[in-house]
């Protein structure tokens, strides 16, 4: 790292795992219609098919597919805002809106103003700001392969990416009408993101940092940046800006009078901290379609539509047609189908249910009555149930047989991956070792990323009990006394523990169940050791962990822009310690309590003068990603990855992974239009990681009912 960071930024940066790819400089982005494009045929919903290890990855266009349009002229606004307007209590259409704003073209038609979208979620958390992708300076398309203007109209960069200059629309204004300047965006980096007394996470586009941010003017800001960061474009669509991941804006107009160094009265941040909270707070400006017009507790919450919403059609519509979202929390399985099967929702994205493809059968039956739709949608993801071991396990014995490659190789061989397919995922998918997503453009970008996403998948896919045994032999872990176990090579006792969650789902159970009783046919004891999640929260990134299960990878679109599957780089994967180790370069951390045991330290890590403990493998990953982060070519970033993924596989890989890129389920009221179909998304849905956020990527504002 080039520069030193306090103890805040090294606090800060351990939050969030930084990185991201850009693939061409974006000086200057036309306004383009954040529409989906054509893929290939949809999965069929009912028939399952036989699962086998071929490449479900589309290739990346060479150009943006997204169509082009122009900015139309704003002329039409919701009845309900016209009787405002009316009443004098809003001002007209032209005052509420910038001079340039965003033009989305609808999915399948101009929609009707109007109507309320029942939906519903577990809990009435922040899955639902998954729809809103307002406070984002710029925006995912296609399924991630593409970026498009979002709250900011243009950005560039100068030659190096170490510095961006991103514009906001001009005459921007919030949800009370207030205007949005760059001193919002200026107010929620300074106050809020480093601000060593509010506990509010790091954000990703800050790094390699501590990034300087200036105010250029009213409606423009300048990241600065120690090092080049072409990544940077990337990030800025990565989440939903405002409450999931990482904050690039705040109303200061509104927060200032909570916060204590605007306000001598207040002592604290426990208000700020409530007061932010825009999905359950109404009083709480905001920037997205919709915002929080009431809101019940484990009961209800109602979104109502944004008069000051800066986005319009193809017609010059203002967005969104829906009037509201009613919200209702469920968090009873059998409740949420029955739910839906008597036809009470309009619209269910895949994070809002717990319904899973064991359910497709009777909510396909239950379509007629029920008046709804069944979407299948891809989820990305690169591992299905997954694995993956402590390279930093506490104990030595535990640690190097983690590290050793050809125990990898065997627990690998050991997943019965066709058979877990048929039982978890009835068949959807295709079998893998685990990688990241199938999506990712290093796996899609030509020939030689299709051949690199083959080599991954396959390089020990195959279940072969015998090869395992072989292996497992070869390091000396053999049944020593006879008892029918094997043993470390000492003679000392081997168990395999397994550590996750106490909420895992049956589906996750199920797999579990089957890979313990697959390891114990060849000698290899596995026990389960569940926990509370609060608990859990802490555990795993203290390093006491053995093994990992309850989680997988389904990260993307490229490995560079969340590379911690990947690079040990925060506590929270594969490698814990290690990841700390990484945070800490460059602070006061790095080569500090050493006479304190590494799963002591505070954070537990290993420090400067520990590599040997860190080891050659891990040492050389995070070289090639500090190469990456600041490599202008994207050709050369995209041949470090592989440089990256060749040591995976030399390894054995770092976790163990069944099944790529199954499907999710979309719920679709009979007359809800505009929402897509599989086939009408640019590579059949990207549906995993909330860094792609959906169905924001969806454009909600533009469903309509007919």
């Amino acid at each position: 790292m080039a520069q030193r960071m306090n103890r805040r930024q090294f606090l800060l940066t351990s939050a969030v795992a930084a990185a991201g790819v850009v693939l061409a400089s974006c000086a200057k982005k036309p306004e383009v219609a954040v529409q989906p494009t054509a893929a290939p045929a949809t999965v069929p919903p009912t028939a399952a098919p036989t699962p086998t290890p071929q490449p479900t990855n589309t290739p990346i266009p060479t150009k943006p597919p997204a169509t082009p349009v122009p900015t139309a002229v704003p002329s039409k606004e919701a009845p309900m805002l016209q009787e405002l307007v009316k009443a004098g209590k809003l001002p007209p259409l032209q005052d509420r809106l910038p001079k340039n704003p965003l033009t989305l073209k609808p999915l399948h038609q101009i929609g009707k103003y109007g109507g309320t979208l029942r939906m519903f979620h577990m809990n009435l958390g922040n899955a639902p700001q998954e729809m809103m992708y307002g406070p984002s300076p710029l925006r995912w398309i296609d399924d991630g392969l593409n970026i498009a203007p979002g709250m900011c109209d243009t950005w560039e960069t100068n030659a190096d990416n170490s510095e961006w200059i991103v514009h906001i629309r001009e005459g921007l204004k919030w949800s009370d009408g207030q205007p949005c300047t760059a001193d919002d965006v200026i107010f929620a980096y300074q106050d809020l993101v480093m601000n060593p007394d509010f506990p509010d996470p790091a954000t990703e586009f800050y790094t390699p940092g501590p990034v300087t941010m200036l105010k250029v003017d009213d409606y423009t800001v300048k990241l600065k940046y120690p090092q080049p960061a072409p990544l940077t474009a990337k990030r800025l669509c990565m989440w939903v800006k405002d409450g999931i991941g990482p904050r690039w804006i705040a109303p200061k107009h509104y927060l200032m009078q909570f916060h204590p160094t605007y306000n001598s009265a207040i002592k604290e941040y426990q208000t700020l901290t409530q007061e932010i909270l825009w999905r359950q707070n109404p009083k709480r400006p905001h920037l997205s379609a919709w915002g929080c017009e009431s809101y019940e507790p484990g009961k209800r919450r109602v979104w109502v539509r944004n008069p000051f919403y800066y986005c319009v059609d193809t017609e010059g519509n203002q967005l969104p047609y829906i009037d509201r979202l009613d919200e209702a929390a469920i968090e009873d399985k059998e409740v949420q189908m029955l739910t839906i099967i008597q036809g009470g929702v309009d619209y269910l994205a895949h994070v809002h249910h717990r319904g899973g493809l064991a359910d497709i059968a009777p909510l396909k039956a239950g379509e007629k009555d029920g008046k709804y739709r069944v979407i299948l949608l891809d989820s990305g993801g690169g591992s299905g149930h997954y694995y993956f071991w402590n390279w930093d396990a506490p104990e030595e014995n535990y640690r190097w047989l983690y590290r050793n490659p050809k125990f990898k190789m065997a627990f690998n061989h050991l997943r019965d991956r066709e058979r877990i397919t048929k039982t978890l995922y009835f068949g959807y998918g295709e079998l893998t070792t685990g990688t990241m997503s199938p999506k990712a453009i290093e796996f899609n970008y030509n020939d030689e990323a299709r051949e690199w996403y083959k080599k991954q998948r396959d390089c020990y896919i195959q279940y072969d009990p015998e090869k395992a045994k072989r292996l497992l032999d070869e390091i000396g872990v053999v049944d020593k006394n006879g008892d029918g176990w094997r043993e470390f090579p000492d003679g000392t006792k081997l168990e395999l523990r397994a550590d996750f969650n106490a909420t895992a789902s049956k589906t996750w159970m199920d797999g579990h169940e089957i890979t313990i009783a697959d390891f114990a046919k060849v000698g290899l004891k596995m026990v389960t050791n569940q926990m509370p999640d609060a608990e859990f929260g802490q555990f795993w990134p203290s390093g006491k962990g053995h093994i990992r299960g309850n989680w997988g990878v389904g990260d993307g679109p490229d490995h560079l822009v969340y590379p911690s599957w990947v690079v040990p780089n925060e506590p929270n994967r594969w490698a814990p310690l290690c990841g700390n180790y990484y945070l800490a370069r460059g602070t006061d951390k790095e080569n500090s309590e050493k006479d304190v045991n590494p799963w002591d330290r505070t954070p537990p890590r290993w420090i400067a003068d520990e590599k040997e403990q860190i080891g050659e493998v891990v040492l050389k990953l995070q070289e090639l990603l500090d190469t990456a982060l600041a490599e202008p070519d994207a050709m050369k970033r995209m041949e470090l990855v592989w440089q990256m993924i060749q040591i995976h596989i030399d390894q054995g890989t770092f976790g163990s992974g069944t099944t790529a890129n199954t499907p999710v389920i979309y719920i679709y009221g009979n007359n809800l239009k505009n929402a897509p179909a599989r086939e009408e998304t640019a590579t059949g849905g990207f549906c995993g990681p909330w860094i792609v956020p959906h169905p924001a990527i969806h454009n909600p504002e533009t469903f309509t009912f007919v």
